[in-house]
């Protein structure tokens, strides 16, 4: 039985092997590594062959190069696609070109085939993955003195995050047989999941928004209301008066702002729930900057929020207070989701793709 397995994951190896596609992947990968070790970063800031710039954060900046060009960019698009490319056709070809008719020949099982050639695929991404992992741990080493094992996890999470694509590949391989049509939906719903990602986050961002700027005005109202009850202590009716004025005033903005935030709100909501049932394809990759990142003060730096921002004094009419202060409080509840959240539920529904997939190709007649 595991001579058989070996013999069609060999089979299945070959086959992608003989593809220019999937060298041509390889020989990308280790190129875009290589001018990405072009450039260098220190204490003082980043340096590009024998340039060099003095910039605040250097190294938290190089970081945030590597998240967005190596895995934003690199691994979670380009690869990405060309992997698809490479292996949406192992299914429509396999079922359809009477290939199949020899291995259903052999003794052996329709599933335990299915799962084999699955396997194979996700093996391609493996070796892509791994090629672009192990280069970059080499560059940040040499070029940021700055080595960190942690980059290796980006191999399971971005081959799992290609497996979520993947699953979904295979199900509309297997059931309309064509590459073609396998490859354009599958990317489909790539873009269907990426919007919904990012507009939950967006959504969020605006809920966190809204919110802080009603806990301020909430805040003004206490602050306005203890005032008056020290100036009437004090005897000082016109004083408290002036303050009461200050505390209905902040009332009735708290009340206007928490009415405006409540469609935000149901709306996050919705989204949220939406989001739990599919791939989340985006939180999943961005998982890597919280093992990229230290400290999460570096993301924040890398990312242009600045300190002074954070210790000026809260005004809920300052618009620019209320978006660094949503950005925040979004970024920190997106940061503190659960990895098994993200990525048991985005698993779930690989599952029932591929199980799917796996009963139209055990039950179909060839």
């Amino acid at each position: 039985m595991m001579r058989q397995s070996w013999a069609i994951l060999l089979d299945a190896y070959r086959e992608l092997n003989s593809r220019r596609l999937f060298w041509v992947t390889l020989i990308l990968s280790a190129a875009f590594v290589g001018g990405f070790a072009l450039l260098g970063a220190d204490d003082q800031g980043l340096s590009f062959l024998k340039w060099h710039w003095n910039v605040p954060h250097g190294r938290a900046i190089y970081k945030s190069i590597f998240n967005s060009f190596i895995i934003g960019t690199w691994l979670t698009w380009v690869a990405t696609i060309l992997a698809l490319v490479s292996t949406a056709t192992i299914f429509p070809e396999f079922i359809s070109g009477g290939a199949i008719d020899l291995y259903l020949s052999k003794p052996i099982g329709r599933l335990r085939l299915f799962f084999l050639k699955y396997l194979a695929g996700l093996l391609f991404v493996t070796m892509q993955v791994a090629l672009v992992a192990g280069g970059s741990f080499l560059v940040m080493g040499f070029r940021a003195h700055d080595w960190r094992p942690a980059i290796f996890l980006s191999i399971p999470v971005v081959v799992c995050f290609f497996s979520y694509l993947f699953g979904i590949c295979v199900l509309l391989g297997v059931s309309t047989r064509s590459t073609i049509a396998a490859l354009m939906l599958t990317l489909v719903c790539w873009a269907a999941f990426a919007l919904i990602d990012r507009g939950e986050e967006g959504l969020l961002f605006l809920r966190s928004q809204s919110q802080w700027q009603v806990e301020q005005y909430e805040a003004e109202e206490r602050s306005a209301e203890s005032r008056r009850q020290e100036a009437l202590a004090n005897n000082h009716p016109e004083l408290a008066a002036a303050f009461q004025r200050q505390r209905d005033d902040a009332h009735k903005e708290a009340a206007s702002a928490a009415s405006s935030a409540k469609p935000w709100r149901i709306a996050q909501s919705v989204a949220y729930g939406v989001k739990m049932v599919v791939p989340k394809t985006f939180e999943t990759t961005r998982l890597l900057e919280r093992w990229i990142y230290r400290d999460p003060g570096e993301a924040e730096a890398a990312a242009g929020i600045r300190d002074e921002d954070a210790r000026a004094p809260s005004d809920p009419r300052d618009q620019r207070q209320g978006m660094v202060a949503g950005a925040r409080e979004s970024e920190q509840e997106v940061r503190h989701r659960s990895v098994v959240w993200i990525i048991g539920t985005s698993l779930a529904f690989e599952a029932v793709a591929v199980c799917l997939a796996a009963w139209i190709f055990c039950r179909r007649d060839y």
